[in-house]
């Protein structure tokens, strides 16, 4: 047990349970702030210093990017889950197999997504009715993503082995150095070479190069079982299978998650260009309080998983009322923020009047709604956090994603206007947390995470 008393670790089995929280979230804030940050300052030099028509490509394709980075994380998620249960648990020797089962999971899931990437990233653009005004630059956008996306998917990967056994600090400090070299790279492709759309592709991808390097160089150095050794990267079978049952929904909601806003961008398409950019824009905006939403979420996660690891079943439930009440306060500040200065903000990535102005009001439609969202991924994360994935995903998915692309099929065509498109997502966000409330009330989930785990215990 001498491994607790690294720094490099955070053991959240015991203590005050809102500094341990705020331990696990705000590294995780910080970095996930960079790595906004990055996004925010990449789409004001595309928009600034290349064409109108470069950085519709890069809203446009936006959908295909989330969707691999949405299904790289739960991946990850679905992994480190597995991971802080055993670190809670002080089991060693199922900790040092699970950490380098995982590394070869999403080894062979980057190279899957490769392949697949490159040769359907081009129909599927076409298929979600990309302006043809924006397609050519799209695709000199997708192609050289999808080209190198092996890397975000290992970088996440192992961002969420570090965060899974509460180093936080670590993975921020390299989001952090890893948005700095990609503005630069940034400013020599787009500003001095003038790339456009390509040279925003270019710098994303040497910016995950570095990412990935630093990372997994962290990982090797680390002591302990937690501690990554490349000549050991391979699957376990059995932990294989325990992260897949866990990380499989994860991904599968993730993905849902993008494919449901292709559904939208349709939907978007209809109204022409400057509502494609305008809708892009507010969601760049807005992903400020989404990132807050999600380091809620992941400090509760990793929270809940050491505490089940280490049969302090209580605690998570206090441990979930304790991330409610945070997420409250923090949503209502970032809320309050963007709202008062949503035309200020759109002014720094637009300078088309039509495209602010649609921007700051879908801005004001969507934003103070997020809070309701982090309510909904908090209580996931805490039910997550027992391995419990199957539930919370069908819960998500009908909730958040076949409603929603209901209302897209039904209300839309009815009431066309892209304000009737901004109120599904308030409308769903709402839905699926009043189901989550109820599934965590009554779904004996604890229960049946219980029954697994002895089952996991009896099989190794």
């Amino acid at each position: 047990m001498a491994r607790r008393a690294q720094t490099q670790t955070l053991d959240v089995t015991q203590g005050v349970i809102w500094r341990q929280l705020a331990a696990l979230f705000f590294p995780v804030l910080a970095g996930a702030v960079f790595q906004e940050a990055y996004t925010l300052v990449n789409t004001y030099i595309v928009g600034q210093y290349a064409s109108l028509r470069a950085l519709g490509a890069i809203q446009a394709t936006a959908t295909l990017t989330d969707l691999t980075i949405s299904v790289a994380m739960g991946m990850g998620m679905g992994c480190s889950v597995i991971v802080s249960q055993y670190f809670g648990a002080g089991d060693d020797r199922r900790l040092e197999q699970a950490m380098h089962t995982a590394v070869a999971l999403s080894l062979c899931m980057g190279f899957a997504f490769t392949i697949v990437g490159v040769i359907g990233a081009g129909p599927l653009l076409r298929l979600m009715g990309t302006p043809q005004d924006l397609i050519g630059a799209s695709l000199d956008f997708i192609y050289i993503y999808f080209g190198a996306v092996m890397l975000p998917i290992v970088f996440n990967m192992g961002a969420a082995l570090q965060r899974a056994v509460g180093d936080t600090r670590t993975p921020a400090f390299i989001i952090a150095l890893t948005c700095l070299v990609n503005i630069a790279l940034d400013i020599v492709f787009v500003v001095k070479l003038g790339l456009g759309a390509r040279g925003a592709a270019m710098a994303t991808a040497g910016s995950y190069l570095v990412g990935t390097i630093l990372t997994f160089g962290a990982l090797m150095r680390m002591d302990g079982p937690e501690r990554l050794h490349p000549n050991r990267i391979r699957i376990n079978g059995a932990i294989a299978r325990d992260m897949l049952a866990c990380s499989l929904p994860l991904a599968a909601q993730n993905a849902i998650f993008p494919l449901s806003n292709m559904v939208v961008q349709s939907s978007v398409n209809s109204f022409g260009s400057q509502t494609v950019i305008a809708w892009g824009l507010q969601a760049r905006i807005g992903s400020v309080a989404w990132l807050v939403s999600d380091a809620f979420a992941m400090a509760a996660t990793t929270f809940s998983a050491q505490n089940f690891g280490a049969a302090n079943y209580d605690r998570m439930r206090r441990g979930l009322h304790v991330s409610l009440v945070m997420a409250t306060v923090g949503m209502g500040i970032i809320e309050a923020l963007i709202c008062l200065n949503a035309r200020d903000l759109a002014w720094l990535f637009a300078n088309e009047s039509n495209v602010v102005s649609l921007t700051a009001w879908l801005v004001l439609i969507t934003v103070p709604f997020y809070v309701i969202f982090s309510y909904m991924d908090i209580i996931a994360g805490v039910i997550r956090g027992s391995g419990e994935s199957l539930r919370p995903m069908i819960i998500v998915i009908f909730g958040t994603c076949i409603l929603r692309i209901a209302w897209m099929l039904l209300v839309v065509p009815a009431y066309h206007s892209i304000v009737t498109v901004a109120l599904s997502y308030p409308l769903t966000w709402t839905i699926t947390t009043i189901m989550f409330v109820i599934y965590y009330r009554h779904g004996r989930w604890l229960t049946r995470s219980l029954r697994t785990a002895r089952h996991r215990r009896k099989d190794s």
